[in-house]
């Protein structure tokens, strides 16, 4: 049996009475088929209704075990509604695996989560004024619609979008929006579509639902929407992406967008009283805040590297008093280009197989052999073995890395090294 479908006669309904005439499993979950519904299912880009059925059936309330069901997915089968039953209700947990139902079925009252219907109703609605828009002004047209829980996005078929084109289409939907135009739907037969439906591809079907705003748009669309354009609150555009060779476009209407103003003010506020200045200053003074850090870490750099310049060469005079093949030194807090500058320095200046390593903020072993014996490589593998860590090379340089910090003392692990190099 067809399933009456009431969201398109009463967009603003609330709930409504109706009967199972069915309960099947779907997926592992329980799921009714009713005769009349408010719930509109997932499809077209519009996520499902949500809500709950009343039994107002006593032989039902025995079945179920249960007086209220609540949906939390709604799906087309056909010219049928199958409404999903939340895990709480489960075939197992039920006196009878499947409920059967009566020849009449079960009376049932549903009710629609109101505040999730209206936040779809508005943006829904409002895609179609913006896409509209973005048809109007650019010859931009929409190839892609998806209505998430946050935002709303559509793909465009242009390669590119400024802002100065983006706030003038915002400008015009809003237009539409206040001028409070009425929304309603309409079927036509495939044959006798009027003109101007806008279509981003063919349509097989017998019969065509368009959604017409006003006369400023018309689109087929099996969708829930307000009753006129004003209850759309509001279009804003929050960002612009490439996608697929061409623009995808995030928006917010009605209460999204209000939550996602508010939101955006207080942290902007935030940031404006850390400042001690006003909102519209940040900006400029967030530009000359980043300049300076660039300016402060190019100095801290500086100074980084004069003193790991003086590091080097005092171990360089020390070295050049011992007659020492191998050179191994530890390093505090030394991160791996650091550690490879200073390993290749003592390396060019001493000509000795050089060991640098340093204990955190990983553990990092740079290992330099001027003649290539022994193997650069075999030095790393043993002391992974030895301390862990992960590392390779060529056999006059090899290098080690750890995520982590070695807990260990320089002194054992200078001791350790050396070791390593005279058994080779």
């Amino acid at each position: 049996m067809k399933t009456e479908r009431l969201y398109w006669e009463d967009p603003l309904g609330r709930d409504f009475e109706a009967r199972i005439l069915e309960v099947i499993e779907s997926g592992g979950r329980l799921g009714v088929f009713l005769d009349r519904t408010l719930f509109h299912p997932e499809g077209g880009g519009q996520p499902a209704d949500k809500g709950f059925l009343t039994l107002l059936s006593g032989e039902a309330v025995v079945a179920f075990g249960r007086n209220d069901l609540k949906i939390e997915g709604v799906i087309e089968e056909g010219e049928r509604v199958l409404h999903l039953l939340s895990g709480e209700v489960s075939a197992d947990r039920l006196p009878h695996r499947l409920p059967e139902v009566p020849e009449g079925g079960w009376a049932v009252r549903g009710t629609i989560d109101w505040e999730h219907r209206f936040d779809l109703m508005q943006q829904h609605t409002g895609q179609h004024i913006l896409s509209r828009a973005f048809e109007e002004l650019l010859d931009a047209r929409t190839v892609g619609f998806h209505l998430g829980k946050d935002y709303v996005s559509i793909d465009l078929d242009i390669p590119a979008l400024s802002y100065e084109a983006r706030d003038r289409v915002e400008d015009r939907a809003n237009q539409v929006v206040f001028q409070d135009l009425p929304v309603s739907g309409r079927e036509y037969p495939k044959d006798q579509l009027p003109g101007g439906i806008r279509a981003r591809f063919n349509i097989d079907a017998e019969n065509i639902r368009v959604v017409s705003v006003g006369e400023y748009d018309a689109c087929p669309c099996g969708g829930t929407h307000v009753v006129s354009s004003g209850q759309v609150g509001l279009i804003k555009v929050n960002q612009v992406d490439r996608a697929h060779g061409g623009v995808r476009v995030l928006f917010r209407c009605g209460k999204r967008a209000l939550i996602d103003y508010r939101e955006k003010e207080r942290l902007l506020g935030q940031a404006a009283s850390a400042l001690s200045m006003p909102l519209g200053d940040v900006p400029q003074a967030v530009q000359s805040t980043l300049a300076r850090l660039r300016d402060l870490e190019k100095d801290l750099e500086e100074a980084h590297e004069a003193v790991l310049d003086f590091q080097v060469e005092s171990r360089l005079r020390a070295l050049s008093e011992s007659g020492e093949s191998l050179v191994v030194e530890a390093f505090e807090s030394l991160v791996s280009d650091r550690l490879k500058y200073a390993a290749k320095k003592i390396s060019e200046s001493s000509g000795k197989l050089t060991v640098c390593y340093s204990l955190s903020p990983r553990f990092s072993v740079v290992v330099i052999s001027p003649s290539n014996s022994p193997d650069a490589r075999d030095v790393v593998s043993k002391i992974s073995s030895r301390w862990g860590g992960r590392g390779g090379g060529t056999p006059g340089y090899a290098q080690l890395g750890s995520k982590e910090p070695l807990a260990a003392s320089s002194e054992a692990v200078t001791s350790s090294i050396r070791e390593i190099v005279q058994k080779l």
